[in-house]
C-alpha cells in the first residue's frame, strides 16, 4: 500500500486521521448475507475450505459495516486438522478423539501450510485483490495454549480443565504439545504473511485460565518464539490475551507490537502496565445490546479514556450472533465521527 491505512498507523504507534476500528473474528455472522450463505452451503467447513466463499465472507464486514480492516475468515483450529485431528463443527468444534496422553501427542504430525492448507492462502490472495485501497487484511492463528486447551478437552466446555490437568500430571507431555503447536503456528502465520496478510494476530482465548507463574513459565516462552520468528517480516504482530488482566505487566515480553485486551481491563491504566505499547480493544460485546444512545455513549467513554494513546478500537471479544446489526453500524460510525485529538 502506498499510503499506510489508519489501522496500520495505529499499530505502529502513530496517530492516524481518525481512530481506526475493526471487529473481532465472527463479525460476519451478524450479517444476513452470511446467514443465507451458511444455510445454502449447509456446512461451515465448506465455507472455510472454499476460497471463493471464504473471500466473500471476509469482505462482508468491510463492504456492509465499513470497518477499517478485514479479518481472514477461518477458524483457529484450521491448522490442527492436518496434524492428525479429526474435527467436526456441530455447531462448535468437536474432536473425534481428544489429545490427552504422550502417545496422542507423539502421533501429531508437522504441517506444511503450502501443501495442506492451500485454501487459506488462496483466500488471502483473493481477498487482497478484492479489498478497497487502504483497507488491510489481518491474518490470524490460535495461540498454542488455547489450541492445546481445545485439543485436550475434545471440544467446547464451560470450564476447560483437561490441559491444565495434563500440565500438572505430565508436564513433559504438556510441553511437548505446546512445542508442536508453536512450530505449526509459526509456519502457518509465516505462510499467511507470504500470501499477503498485512498484519497477524494471535488469539489466546483461554489464556486467562492460567495463573501468573504458570503463564510466565509455560505459555510466555512459546509466545516469544512465535513473535520472534515473525520479526523482520514487515507486518504488525498482535497478541490478544483474553482474561489476562492478572498478568498485564508480562505481556510486553511476548514480543508483540500491539496488545489486544478484553473488556475487563481499563485501557488507560493498562497502557502504562503494558509498557506503553499500542493497544487494541475493548468494548464489552454485550454493551451492543443496549439502547442505541447507550451504545454510542459507551463507545465515546472508551474513546475519551484512550485519548493520546495509540489505540485501535475493537470489541473486547467476538460478536455475539444475535447482536443487532444496526447497533454495530452505529458503533462504527460513532468511532469514525469522534473528534481527533
Amino acid at each position: 500500500m502506498s499510503v499506510p491505512s489508519a489501522f496500520l498507523l495505529a499499530c505502529a504507534g502513530q496517530r492516524p486521521a481518525h481512530r481506526p476500528i475493526w471487529l473481532m473474528r465472527q463479525a460476519g455472522r451478524i450479517l444476513q448475507p452470511y446467514r443465507e450463505l451458511r444455510e445454502k452451503t449447509g456446512s461451515i467447513l465448506k465455507l472455510f475450505k472454499t476460497p471463493e466463499l471464504a473471500t466473500e465472507v471476509t469482505l462482508m464486514p468491510v463492504s456492509m459495516l465499513e470497518v477499517d480492516a478485514a479479518i481472514l475468515f477461518a477458524d483457529i483450529l484450521t491448522p490442527v486438522e492436518p496434524m492428525g485431528c479429526q474435527i467436526d463443527f456441530v455447531p462448535g468444534p468437536v474432536f473425534a478423539k481428544p489429545v490427552r496422553s504422550g502417545a496422542d501427542i507423539d502421533a501429531l504430525r508437522p504441517v506444511d501450510p503450502q501443501a495442506q492448507l492451500p485454501f487459506v492462502l488462496e483466500t488471502i490472495r483473493q481477498v487482497r485483490r478484492a479489498l478497497p485501497p487502504g483497507v488491510p487484511l489481518i491474518g490470524f492463528a490460535g495461540a498454542p495454549y488455547t489450541l492445546a486447551t481445545y485439543m485436550a478437552e475434545g471440544g467446547g466446555a464451560k470450564e476447560f480443565t483437561w490441559f491444565r490437568r495434563l500440565l500438572h500430571a505430565d508436564p513433559g507431555a504438556a510441553r511437548a504439545l505446546l512445542d508442536k503447536l508453536t512450530e505449526v503456528t509459526i509456519a502457518y502465520l509465516r505462510a499467511q504473511i507470504a500470501a499477503g496478510a498485512q498484519a497477524v494476530q494471535l488469539f489466546d482465548t483461554w489464556i486467562g485460565a492460567l495463573n501468573r507463574p504458570t503463564f510466565e513459565e509455560v505459555a510466555l516462552p512459546q509466545l516469544q518464539r512465535i513473535f520472534a520468528a515473525l520479526a523482520g517480516l514487515g507486518v504488525p504482530r498482535i497478541y490478544y490475551a483474553n482474561g489476562g488482566a492478572h498478568f498485564l505487566e508480562l505481556l510486553p515480553r511476548t514480543g508483540a507490537d500491539v496488545l489486544g485486551l478484553d473488556w475487563r481491563a481499563e485501557l488507560d491504566l493498562a497502557y502504562t502496565r503494558c509498557g506503553r505499547l499500542p493497544l487494541q480493544g475493548n468494548m464489552d460485546p454485550c454493551a451492543l445490546f443496549a439502547d442505541p444512545p447507550a451504545v454510542a455513549a459507551e463507545a465515546r467513554r472508551l474513546l475519551r479514556q484512550t485519548q493520546g494513546i495509540p489505540h485501535v478500537f475493537n470489541l473486547g471479544h467476538g460478536v455475539h450472533p444475535d447482536t443487532p446489526c444496526d447497533h454495530v453500524k452505529l458503533l462504527i460510525d460513532t468511532v469514525h465521527e469522534f473528534p481527533k485529538g
